[in-house]
């Protein structure tokens, strides 16, 4: 089964997008049950923690969109994984993360924006 996940994951830059993206979703379940149980004090240590994880995973994605920033040279589908950064949008809004809960639409229209940029250059370039 774990062999099937990992392939199904995929490799290189998608396994890094779906990596930091799902794990950044799932997270939020346990960290609600932990702050349940903690003190004002250790909760508030804990979100900031958790904050800290969340403004990570923002600049991952934003490490491999420079790496990969014409949408003709990445991967097949990175373009559609990138996009999928909004989802960060859900956990920042469940612990009211305002960095994320303005970067993770504006990363996607980010990853939008170089799709268009593209298109337009690619145009005028075209006799």
């Amino acid at each position: 089964m774990a062999g099937s996940l990992r392939e199904q994951l995929g490799t290189g830059a998608h396994f890094r997008v779906r990596v930091t993206v799902i794990g950044a979703l799932v997270s939020v379940l346990p960290l609600i049950a932990i702050a349940v149980a903690l003190p004002d004090g250790g909760r508030e240590v804990l979100f900031w923690i958790y904050w800290a994880g969340l403004t990570a995973c923002l600049l991952h994605l934003l490490w491999i969109l420079i790496q990969n920033p014409t949408p003709s040279r990445r991967p097949p589908l990175l373009t559609r994984d990138l996009a999928m950064g909004w989802a960060l949008l859900v956990p920042s809004l469940l612990t009211s993360f305002w960095p994320g809960i303005i970067g993770a639409p504006l990363f996607t229209v980010l990853v939008g924006s170089t799709w268009v940029a593209e298109k337009i250059r690619n145009r005028s370039v075209t006799p």
